[in-house]
């Protein structure tokens, strides 16, 4: 499913962090606080796509608020194993507590538990592989050698994916669309890539290697052929019509000189794009790109700008329904007893 490495995800977290500073974040934590109509907190049930090593995650998990059970979904299983170890790190940079060996965790099944001051989060980890299905009518059915079950979505729970969309088919993102309509589902897809990408100081052959690295995102990924550039906007039309109030805004990247590694590591992934893709000669002139980028890069002199959008979405009637979620908030208990409450909670999911 996913041509991702773990030292590729770790490079771009820090320009995914920024990037997603938005205005959907808002209107995020104002879709999950609690109904002053119900004297209990609500338990939100969020199903991370594509979660790799669990930089979703960690970037959500504070600015959600509230009790949080995450089920963390990759085909990778070398990423998965990552993602605990990763965020303990996290949680410990930023002062937060973090659970991974007590009794009451172990019982849950969960692979860690995280807290801040106003925010409790639980995190599964499943492997999965979401690519398999090519048609809508099978989509989201994972291989039997890897889970023999339908992917069961949370009702009225939160569906989530960060740099996934430009990765699978107009089909399978349909079928998606319309299970979590069913399922009273939101919806949070984070930086789609939208086919802009600048970089400073320019070179002529700059829009040529990126047209080419654009038709290369729209090849199969192993969900079909690829939505690439046009995720957001396909993504946009489909909730439109499944009746879905949406927000968008464009999460840029600005890759500066002091991130060499990252540059590098983009202007080699582009290189090898339209390498695949190029006229046989073509060839000199995309060394002589090269040269000059890596030179660049170098000298500390290079900037680049890449576009991605993201995209926020709330089912209809959502702002009538806002009934609770069962569970109460793990903060209002007595820590040692939270993951072990939480975990006696069974979620209540829709195919």
């Amino acid at each position: 499913m996913s041509e991702f490495n773990a030292d590729w995800l770790q490079l771009r977290e820090a320009a995914d962090e920024r990037a997603r500073a938005s205005p959907l974040n808002p209107a995020l934590a104002e879709w999950n606080a609690d109904d002053a109509s119900h004297p209990e907190p609500r338990l939100i049930e969020i199903l991370d796509l594509g979660a790799g090593t669990g930089a979703n995650l960690r970037y959500l998990a504070p600015r959600l608020g509230r009790g949080q059970r995450w089920r963390c979904i990759d085909q990778n299983p070398q990423l998965l194993a990552q993602l605990t170890g990763r965020s303990a790190d996290w949680a410990h940079r930023h002062g937060y507590q973090v659970d991974l060996d007590t009794r009451g965790l172990r019982s849950t099944g969960a692979a860690l538990q995280l807290a801040g001051p106003d925010w409790d989060a639980l995190a599964y980890i499943e492997q999965r592989d979401l690519a398999t299905a090519r048609h809508p009518e099978n989509a989201l059915r994972p291989e039997p050698r890897v889970h023999s079950r339908l992917l069961s979505l949370p009702a009225q729970g939160l569906i989530t994916a960060s740099a996934l969309l430009d990765l699978v088919s107009a089909d399978w993102l349909a079928s998606l669309v319309e299970r979590c309509r069913r399922a009273d589902c939101a919806l949070f897809f984070a930086l789609s890539y939208d086919g802009r990408a600048a970089l400073r100081p320019s070179n002529p052959a700059d829009q040529a290697i990126i047209a080419l690295v654009n038709r290369h995102q729209r090849g199969d990924k192993g969900f079909g052929p690829a939505l690439g550039p046009t995720a957001a906007a396909v993504a946009e039309t489909l909730l439109a019509a499944a009746g879905y109030g949406y927000q968008g805004a464009r999460t840029d990247w600005q890759i500066g000189a002091d991130e060499p590694e990252l540059q590098r590591a983009l202007i080699a992934g582009w290189l090898e794009a339209a390498r695949e893709l190029a006229p046989p000669e073509a060839r000199a002139k995309l060394r002589a790109w090269q040269r000059e980028r890596q030179a660049q890069i170098e000298a500390g002199v290079l900037a680049i700008q890449v576009g991605h959008r993201d995209l926020l979405a709330f089912p209809p009637g959502s702002e009538k329904k806002r009934s609770p979620r069962r569970g109460v908030h793990p903060s209002r208990r007595p820590k040692r007893l939270a993951a072990q409450k939480l975990a006696d909670q069974k979620p209540v999911a829709k195919d």
